[in-house]
Formats: C-alpha cells, structure tokens, sequence
C-alpha cells in the first residue's frame, strides 16, 4: 500500500505530492490529470506507463526528466526517466535510497494491477499480451519463477543468434548444446505457469458467475505451454532443428505460451470450441475482461503478503450499475489499496458508503483533480 505518494512532470502533473488512503477516488473533468496519476504510479511499478513505452510521450513538454516517488508500509521506491538531446531515455531506479539495474524489485514490491474493462487488446491482439498477463501472476505468486525466466531468455537470445549466424548448419552441434539447458528451464516455467494457471481458472470461472452468469461454465480459460509437454521440449528442438535454422529463430518454447478465452457451444454432432472475442458483443468483452481482472486479483491476494494497488480509471465510463456494483463489492472485499478515478461526484460517494458498510477501520479520500492540481476533498476522512 502506498501512503506517500509524489510525481513531477508526469504529462500535465507538474509537482503533486499526496497522502493516500486504502481507499482513494479521484473525480475531475477530462483531460484534468486523472488518468496521468495512474499512469505515474503504473510507471513506477513497470517502468513503463499503461499507455505508452516511450518516455518522451509521456514526460511533461518542454521538460527533460520525470520523477515518480513512493513510500510503502516497507519500502521507499523510486523511478526517473531522463531524456538527452537526442531525446533517448536513461532510466535511474531506486529501492530504499539504493540504485537497483532492473525493474524487476520495484515490481514486486510495488504490485500494480490496472483494471481496464475498455482495453480489449489482451482478447483481440497476439499470445503477447495474455501471456503477460499469466507471467505477472505467476511472478508474484511463484518466487522461483522471475529466476528462471531470465536463464531461458538468455539461453533463447543464444540459440537465435546461432540460428541467425551465417553457415549455422555447420555449427549444428553448438545450436544442440543450448538445447538441454532451453528445454530444462522451459519444463520449470511451465510448472510455475501451470499451477497459477490452475488456480486462476477456479476464481476466472466463479467471477464469471458473477458478471456473466449465463456464460459461466460456457466460457473458460485455456492454458497452452508453447510446446508438447507430454513430448517434451528437447526432443521437439531436434526434430524441428533444420526448420529452425532455415526460419533463424525458434519457433517453439515457453515463448510461445498462451492463455485463450474459449467459448464451448452446442453445435450439430456435438460442443464446438471458438475463441470468445469472436462471439461475444462489445458489451460483454468488457465484463469479461473486468472477469479476468479480477481473478487475477483474486489470486494474487490469497497467495501474496504484499498488498496489491489497483487502478480503476473511469469506474462509471465503461460499465452497467449492476457490474460496477460487482465490481466494487469485490474489490472492496479484498485487502487491496484502490485508486479509482471518475468525472462524477456521486462515483466516491458511493464508494465511500460502499466501504464504510464493509469496511469501518479501512481508510477512504476523496480527491479533486483539476488542470494537473490533485487536492484532498476537506470532507472526506
């Protein structure tokens, strides 16, 4: 949980300095910097922004650094970007006022899950996205996991580049004896992915029954491990070695895993399996991408001692009464900080009636956001 929280030129958000609550609902027009203060907090987590990798899109115009500080119950976390002549990004990271080199300790200190029921791109783009999504479960779930995903990215980049090397079929040999190590630490990051998997499908299927009722049980989770695991990955590797060569790259692996979201319907001669983007209608992707948040979350709280943030940007803009209910009740249910952002007033009132009902000791503000000025409503407490 973030208690002190300070950004300087994050977009319009020139020097904001906050004391959060558990429960913190920021209301202002758009374009008034709500959205730039979850994307602040979302930067220091990830290293990157929900919107954009590229920190020139999103530091402050005219301005050549952006700073993001926090402090947690624990930790005092830290994250600048720097911008040269050439406009090219450096990136200095603190943890408890020591530089770190990678993002990787800020993330698990800091768990940053965004709910976004608009954002369809984990449903209609490539395996990328989705495996992202299982990844980052799995890394704050699994301690082994982070460990060994590096060993196989470093193994993965070494066999491309033998792939990719001129007269590679000549060096046949040295591609092989990547391969042992490739398939070990594929097998590992399979285990990990599969047990998380497993527990994500239970709380993805009862989440269902509570956004999508009359889907639940229709439409599930299926976790693809990027390879044969029953073949195994070694062996895979040696028949497909000269295909591999001809490509100049691997093209299978745990790189290669996926979480789908099928949809089993009765059909002539029995189900049929279809992907669920391509049936359900605009409406009802967003309550299932708000499902697989969720369970998500759902997850991560009964496994990790950490305290997740969860940013919902325009609770109110996206869905129905009766699924922002869910959606609160169930967030409000679980031991999360939320920052919930909204152009109505009203959305933190019922908030705050919402958690006071479940909640008498957990914290709750209001904030009011206007032209890049966030400041606390005097009446919430």
């Amino acid at each position: 949980m973030i208690t002190q929280l300070q950004i300087t030129h994050v977009r319009n958000l020139a020097q904001i300095s906050l004391t959060l609550a558990d429960c913190n609902v920021f209301v202002g027009r758009n374009g008034s910097g709500k959205t730039s203060l979850l994307e602040a907090v979302f930067l220091l987590s990830r290293g990157k922004t929900f919107r954009h990798h590229e920190p020139k899109r999103y530091i402050s115009h005219h301005q050549k650094s952006c700073t993001v500080w926090a402090m947690t119950g624990s930790d005092m976390l830290a994250v600048q970007k720097n911008l040269d002549e050439r406009q090219l990004a450096t990136t200095v990271l603190k943890l408890n006022g020591q530089t770190v080199t990678t993002q990787s300790p800020l993330t698990y200190a800091l768990p940053v899950l965004p709910i976004d029921p608009s954002g369809m791109t984990v449903l209609e783009e490539g395996s990328h996205a989705r495996r992202q999504m299982l990844d980052w479960l799995t890394f704050h779930v699994k301690q082994e996991f982070y460990g060994e995903w590096l060993a196989y990215q470093r193994l993965l980049k070494q066999r491309n580049l033998l792939l990719k090397s001129p007269r590679v079929r000549e060096r046949a040999g040295e591609v092989r004896a990547w391969d042992n190590q490739l398939a070990y630490h594929a097998d590992k990051l399979h285990q990990c992915r599969q047990a998380v998997f497993e527990r994500w499908q239970v709380c993805f299927d009862e989440m269902m029954g509570r956004l999508l009722p009359h889907y639940q049980g229709d439409i599930y989770l299926s976790y693809q491990a990027g390879f044969d695991d029953k073949t195994g990955l070694l062996s895979i590797l040696a028949s497909r070695l000269g295909s591999d060569m001809e490509l100049g790259y691997t093209r299978v692996g745990a790189h290669r895993a996926d979480v789908m979201v099928m949809l089993k319907q009765s059909g002539d001669g029995g189900h049929i399996k279809s992907q669920a983007v391509d049936v359900l209608s605009r409406g009802e992707k967003k309550l299932l991408i708000t499902a697989l948040r969720l369970s998500q979350l759902q997850v991560m709280c009964a496994y990790q001692q950490i305290q997740p943030v969860v940013l919902v940007d325009d609770i109110d803009a996206e869905l129905d009464v009766g699924a922002m209910n869910v959606l609160l009740g169930t967030l409000l249910s679980l031991p999360c900080q939320l920052m919930i952002t909204s152009l109505q007033d009203e959305t933190a009132e019922m908030v705050a009636q919402k958690l006071s009902a479940l909640h008498e000791s957990r914290t709750f503000k209001k904030f009011h956001v206007k032209q890049g000025d966030i400041t606390p409503d005097e009446c919430s407490t």
